[in-house]
């Protein structure tokens, strides 16, 4: 087994070791601005210097041995004790919530908390640094109505604080409409400063619902799991909702599609999250979001199990926001499964968050036309793009990491809803669609697919703006593993 340097190529780019140098995670994971709401809610800055860490919990998760002061039976209660407790007694520290080792079958939310101007932050951590001794894990999937959500999930939340009421109840108010890929997580966080440590955090939907858009279709089958390959899958470990400056170490992120979802209410305007020493796994678009997330020696895992196409990363980062995406000294795995021998998997591909009518490519639809609007909105043959949809690119880069034999090597980046590279580059193309966009590595990319019809809509780009790739590499390695 051989490790290889990676050549700069046109559908490989590789950055040059001065933009490299931009990419460092103390550059990435700077604050923006000067921190508010007190010094020490940031978990992320005393990690990047050094500063060990002092764990002394608050309120303990142990339902096998309830005689313990502050000790719960669930992760929920505990969480909604210490905000109780917090905004009763005029606590502003940060909460810490020990779990001791075991299954815990439910959905925790974290609600954003703040008690006299001043964030209050929460770690939850593991007693054993082992994480797979301690795991939350519950099935559920986007296509579960949100009628089904309230009686399977309702009584844990009846008599919470209102903050994690209000959480549960936007999910609740959907009544028979599907949840959707947003709510389908297991963990949902929106404090800022939050810390997991030390835990697996799973989403154990088996994909096996048969879902509409594959109801009448006879080409698509069940594997020997159960597992449907196509269809509307999405189902969140863990998402982090628009909070700040979020620390994971030492946790394991287990699930299929979505696994990891990350994003922010604002898209020029980011938010942060830190993950190192992780484990992520996942199939189809597994790592994704709008917000900046940096993962430092993590090994990410690509399952083939379910299905031959396969993509680790969905960015849909704003073109105006630097960073998406970043991996540091990674590892890139699989799992040993048939489909991965071929190397035909996918580092990625842009996510068109929201798209329904594209400014891309020539449509083959008599009168189509696609204009900047309000919404996003398609109805044949005309459609509109918010500007929201046309400036979320995705960003991208992966830095010092290894990337395993089952990504293909000669272009690990395509289409969002297009064509496809075979295992030696060559591009196939696919019929147009109208969420098509093609793989764009810069705002050079951007601006020649669009240099007509932005000037139709009155908008301009400047490249200068931009310096740093939407998607590139530096400092890899291909395995032979």
């Amino acid at each position: 087994m051989t490790d290889q340097p990676i050549a700069s190529t046109p559908t490989r780019p590789q950055m040059s070791k001065e933009l490299a140098a931009f990419y460092r995670p103390e550059v990435v994971l700077s604050h923006d601005c000067a921190p508010e709401g007190g010094a020490d809610w940031d978990p992320i800055a005393p990690v990047l210097k050094g500063i060990p860490r002092s764990l002394e919990p608050d309120y303990r998760v142990d339902p096998g041995d309830m005689t313990k002061p502050d000790c719960f039976a669930s992760i929920q209660q505990a969480i909604n004790q210490a905000i109780s407790d917090a905004k009763s007694k005029g606590l502003s520290k940060r909460l810490y919530i020990e779990i001791a080792p075991g299954t815990y079958n439910e959905l925790v939310y974290v609600p954003s908390l703040e008690v006299n101007g001043r964030k209050v932050p929460i770690t939850l951590y593991a007693r054993d640094t082992d994480a797979r001794k301690t795991v939350i894990s519950v099935a559920i999937d986007q296509g579960l109505t949100a009628d089904a959500y309230t009686m399977r999930f309702g009584s844990a939340f009846l008599n919470t604080e209102p903050s994690i009421r209000a959480m549960f109840e936007e999910v609740s108010a959907r009544g028979d409409f599907d949840i959707g890929t947003t709510n389908s997580c297991v963990m949902r966080v929106r404090n800022d400063g939050f810390e997991a440590l030390n835990l697996t955090i799973e989403n154990s939907y088996n994909e096996d619902r048969l879902t509409p858009d594959i109801a009448d279709r006879t080409d698509v089958a069940r594997n020997h799991q159960g597992q449907w390959a196509h269809g509307q899958h999405q189902a969140v470990a863990v998402l982090i909702d628009a909070a700040d400056r979020v620390l994971f170490d030492n946790v394991r992120l287990l699930g299929d599609q979505d696994t990891l979802y990350f994003k922010t209410n604002e898209p020029r305007r980011t938010v942060k999250s830190y993950f190192r020493n992780c484990y992520i796994e996942g199939d189809v678009d597994f790592i994704f979001g709008n917000s900046t997330a940096f993962f430092d020696h993590c090994e990410i895992r690509s399952k083939g199990a379910r299905t031959s196409d396969t993509y680790v990363a969905a960015p849909s980062t704003n073109i105006h926001i630097p960073y998406g995406i970043v991996f540091w000294d990674c590892d890139f795995t699989h799992d040993d499964s048939e489909a991965t021998l071929g190397g035909r998997f996918y580092l990625g591909r842009q996510w068109f968050e929201r798209v329904r009518a594209t400014p891309y490519g020539s449509s083959p639809v008599p009168g189509y036309s696609c204009t900047l609007g309000e919404l996003s909105h398609y109805e044949e043959p005309t459609g509109t793009i918010a500007l929201k949809t046309l400036e979320a690119v995705g960003k991208v880069a992966v830095l010092h990491s290894r990337i395993g034999r089952h990504i293909n090597r000669f272009a690990p980046w395509t289409d969002w809803n297009g064509g496809e590279f075979d295992q030696g580059g060559t591009y196939h193309p696919a019929p147009w669609a109208p969420r098509f966009r093609p793989v764009q590595y810069g705002i050079a990319d951007f601006n020649r697919h669009l240099a007509d019809w932005l000037k139709q809509q009155g908008l301009a780009y400047d490249e200068q703006n931009a310096p740093l790739p939407f998607i590139a590499e530096y400092g890899n390695e291909t395995t032979d593993r």
